[in-house]
């Protein structure tokens, strides 16, 4: 073994042959994260506390539901697309069976990096943890013989007790797994091997840090004192063997940390919708929130982000003190949602949720009849209506396990794959990994895809059709490189067939990656199906598309299409004063008000500048505030009463904003580079060094696995990896992002700031709620004795650290934005932060003055000041100065005169401040 790790004793690990596999169903719908530590442990029933251990909640290509993926940075170089997936059956020339250990679905992963160099990498889970809570933790490991990975590769499960900074207080790992165990059988490996942190083993991937040698082995696992949260991970190393990089993949099922006592963080269950599309709006958003401990869960401790928004004050919150059943219902049609969950009971325990999904009818018109692809005629052109949805033999009217006849039904071209769906018929059935569907959830079944799809094959499905004309949609996905089609066509009576259209869909990222198809004719136009009562439909392959379902959808030709819209916030950096968009409709016109919008709240309607002929129209708003964050709202809706909304989020900032990279901290005791001299990565090793000193340039709490991609020293960075749109300065260079940026951590970043006033935004991603701190150092620079002054708070909630987003500096209650002012002269700023978030770069936005005057009018304050027609505007007030909180007093729309707000609830001297936006 090349690693240095010590094996432990040989019944660490049991087999498990094909014939003693067990069945079971998936784990339930909680993701737990310590925010502080319990002071007084309570007792909890043993339980496997991980969320999705069997990886049954989603499938394809794609992360597990409740797990976080970890890789070397590397990894988005040699496997840009992930190396990894949520497999199901399989069966070959030589491998045939299900190896899956329990349920359908299981982890497989290959080698991250191609690079010449071991490498690390896998799925964790964090969850709340307490000192003296117990724990036992197990994995089941599985290589086929068909794919076996390499010789100098294995795999290992760990469990790691965390501080309150993240922290490695305490490691346990299994033996590690290898090919040379055994093929095509499953092998649990528990979690019993004592790690000593004081004795770090090098495994050969520069990345990965947190491995240390074994020197004991325990039976149960003991959350020691200071613990705030557990880790559970699966760690697969990939290694080289005779100078080439090792092939083959891993799997990994059944993933068990077991709580044995000790309280249990909350649970997040029944969440609706859960990674779903075609939601009814209606149905708003639903979970239940409990504590297994029993602790009271409060209703302020339960938080809920919509699209960046905090809507928890309009939840509807029923339940006992311990159990919570939570509703939102503030859904549009047509949108795309992205929500996050936060629980937090009495004890401080966390647990932390999301969501993506879609309502009706984002990427396709009203769906008039859905068939399943899968459904294809069986037995001589026997066919159902309106099929049950089932997952097992039995039921009549379910398609499941029928057989269609050949030449008649279906041709098979003899593919290999799965047959998930219908066993014993040739053409193949998998499971999608797409999104599933509020039918399909409810009914408990997967979404199935006939996979592969090869060309000439074909299926048949005959219904009793609505009568009617249609456009018709597939939902395909095609990762093959070339452009995939499906012809759809009409069988006639005597058996031939009349074409009707094709489907076609560009290659995409992954074969898990569904889009919706209209079917077109050879002029790239929408196809009118027409149909009344029974009629065969014949789908028929040319190769690289999978479909997962079809429907007929409403044919509304006249529908307005919205085209040329610009900003339309594909990124960031759209700097402008005006928007603009074309608004089409064929075959009808727009009346009069038919064109409305509202950007940042107001109804700019009235302003919009409107040309071009009765179908297609040219629109314009030409004062749109540029260097600032807006939303427009876009509705178009002709005579006939078809109308569409689009929703349009962007900025209008400009790149020639002052700029300060968070990974050109300062460095040898307050030093920086100035601005004539700076370019990208000037701070860089390679064009240094420039050590920066800890407590004077920098702190920096360790908590192992950090990496270094651009300074050797300081806060960890590592390359933004194309998680975010790259600035021009960037094209030729590397963008960096601080990470491991724990609670506590800051920076120093002196500057000779331009002289004015500003506002400030920080580019960030970040996990959930994040706050960080910014401070002017006052005395004592370049010493570890310095002072500082708050200057403002970066505070949003993020939903994952690859998801970068604006955030502006805010007063203490995050309401107001903070204006900073330089004079010219150098001076240094810091960065703190409370953890779980990644900044870029922080940016100084010119503040602009509005002249604002105040009198009295009927005994209280009148605030007046002139304004930009189309411009948001926001009246502040505060009582102290010395604090700089503030509280929002009103909004209101410049219209380009002055304007006034009154203060009618002043009962004491106030100060008063406007900004805008």
């Amino acid at each position: 073994m090349k690693t240095g790790i010590t094996s432990v004793r040989n019944n660490s690990h049991i087999r498990l042959t094909a014939n003693q596999r067990r069945k079971s169903g998936g784990g339930t719908v909680a993701v737990a994260l310590a925010t502080m530590v319990l002071a007084v442990a309570g007792q909890a029933l043993a339980a496997n506390i991980l969320n999705n251990p069997s990886f049954e909640q989603n499938s394809g290509h794609a992360i597990p539901v409740g797990w976080t993926r970890f890789a070397p940075p590397t990894a988005a170089i040699y496997q840009p697309f992930g190396n990894y997936w949520i497999e199901d059956s399989f069966s070959s020339a030589n491998c045939v069976g299900d190896p899956a250990h329990s349920g359908t679905w299981f982890w497989k992963e290959w080698n991250a990096c191609y690079d010449g160099t071991n490498n690390v990498a896998g799925l964790r889970q964090v969850l709340s943890s307490s000192p003296g809570s117990i724990y036992q933790a197990s994995g089941w490991f599985f290589v086929s013989p068909c794919d076996v990975m390499g010789a100098s590769s294995f795999a290992w499960v760990e469990v790691a007790f965390l501080g309150a900074n993240t922290n490695i207080l305490a490691l346990y790992k299994s033996s590690n797994f290898s090919a040379s165990v055994g093929t095509s059988n499953w092998f649990q490996y528990f979690v019993t091997n004592v790690c000593d942190l004081s004795q770090p083993v090098n495994l050969g991937d520069p990345f990965y840090t947190s491995a240390y040698a074994v020197t004991g082995a325990v039976s149960q696992l003991v959350a020691p004192f200071g613990t705030t949260s557990v880790r559970y991970q699966l760690s697969i190393l990939f290694g080289v063997t005779g100078g080439s990089d090792d092939g083959g993949s891993l799997y990994f099922d059944d993933a068990n940390l077991n709580q044995l006592s000790g309280p249990v963080a909350p649970v997040i269950s029944n969440l609706f919708p859960l990674n779903m599309i075609f939601v009814p709006p209606t149905n708003g958003i639903s979970f239940n929130a409990s504590s297994p401990s029993g602790f009271t869960i409060n209703s302020s401790g339960i938080q809920v982000v919509v699209n960046g928004s905090n809507v928890s004050s309009g939840l509807t919150i029923s339940g006992s003190a311990s159990s919570k059943n939570v509703a939102y219902h503030g859904l549009q049609s047509n949108s795309v949602y992205n929500v996050f969950i936060s629980v937090t009971d009495v004890s401080n325990l966390t647990a932390n949720a999301s969501s993506y999904f879609e309502t009706t009818w984002v990427g396709t018109p009203p769906i008039v009849y859905l068939w399943e692809a899968e459904d294809w005629d069986y037995t001589n052109g026997m066919y159902i209506n309106f099929p049950d949805l089932c997952n097992a033999p039995g039921d009549p009217n379910c398609y499941f396990g029928k057989v269609g006849t050949g030449g008649t039904d279906e041709n098979s071209a003899g593919a290999s794959g799965n047959h998930l769906y219908r066993a014993a018929d040739p053409i193949c059935t998998s499971g999608s990994g797409d999104y599933t569907r509020p039918n399909l959830a409810a009914a408990g079944r997967l979404d199935y895809a006939i996979n592969p799809y090869i060309g000439n094959e074909w299926m048949n499905y005959t219904r009793d059709w609505p009568n009617g004309s249609f456009w018709v949609i597939a939902r395909v996905a095609n990762a093959s490189g070339a452009l995939g089609k499906l012809d759809l066509s009409m069988v006639n009576p005597d058996l031939s067939t009349t074409d009707l259209g094709t489907f076609s869909l560009p290659s995409q990222q992954s074969w898990t990656s569904f889009q919706n198809a209209l079917l077109k004719d050879a002029g790239g136009n929408n196809v009118l199906v027409t149909l009344n009562g029974k009629a065969t439909l014949r789908v028929t392959s040319q190769g690289n598309c999978l479909p997962t379902l079809f429907a007929l959808v409403v044919a509304s030709p006249d529908l307005p299409i919205i085209s040329n819209l610009y900003p339309d916030g594909s990124h960031p950096f759209q700097y402008t004063n005006g928007l603009s968009f074309t608004v089409t409709t064929t075959g009808s016109s727009f009346p009069a008000n038919g064109i409305q919008m509202k950007l940042d709240g107001y109804d700019v309607s009235a302003n919009l500048i409107i040309s071009g002929s009765s179908s297609s129209k040219n629109v314009v708003y030409p004062t749109v505030l540029p260097n600032a964050i807006h939303t427009a709202i876009i509705t178009a809706t002709n005579v006939l009463g078809h109308g569409i909304l689009v929703s349009n989020s962007f900025d209008t900032f400009n790149e020639t904003n002052y700029m300060v990279e968070c990974e050109d901290f300062d460095y040898q005791g307050g030093q920086y580079i100035p601005d004539s001299s700076w370019y990208p990565d000037a701070y860089c090793d390679t064009c240094g060094p420039y050590p920066a000193y800890t407590n004077i340039d920098f702190a920096h709490t360790h908590i192992g696995g950090e990496v270094y991609n651009y300074r050797f020293n300081g806060i960890p960075q590592d390359g933004l990896n194309g998680q975010d749109y790259v600035r021009q300065k960037f094209i030729f260079a590397v963008d960096y992002v601080l990470v491991y940026f724990v609670g506590n951590d800051w920076a120093n970043y002196t500057r000779t700031y331009p002289p004015g006033s500003y506002f400030a935004y920080v580019r960030s991603s970040g996990l959930g709620p994040f706050t960080m701190h910014l401070d002017r150092v006052t005395g004592g620079i370049g010493t570890t004795n310095q002072t500082t002054r708050r200057l403002g708070d970066w505070g949003a909630v993020g939903t994952s650290y690859g998801t970068f987003a604006w955030v502006p500096l805010t007063d203490g209650n995050l309401a107001a934005p903070t204006v900073l002012k330089f004079n010219g002269a150098a001076t240094t700023l810091r960065l703190t932060t409370e953890g779980n978030c990644n900044p870029n770069f922080f940016m100084l936005v010119p503040a602009t003055g509005i002249q604002i005057s105040a009198r009295l009018s009927g005994g209280h304050p009148l605030i007046s000041f002139p304004t930009q027609a189309g411009v948001n505007y926001r009246v502040f007030y505060s009582s102290n100065l010395i604090v700089d909180t503030w509280t929002l007093l009103a909004t209101v729309q410049g219209n380009g005169a002055v304007q006034s707000v009154l203060d009618s609830t002043a009962t004491a001297p106030r100060y008063y401040k406007v900004t805008a936006p």
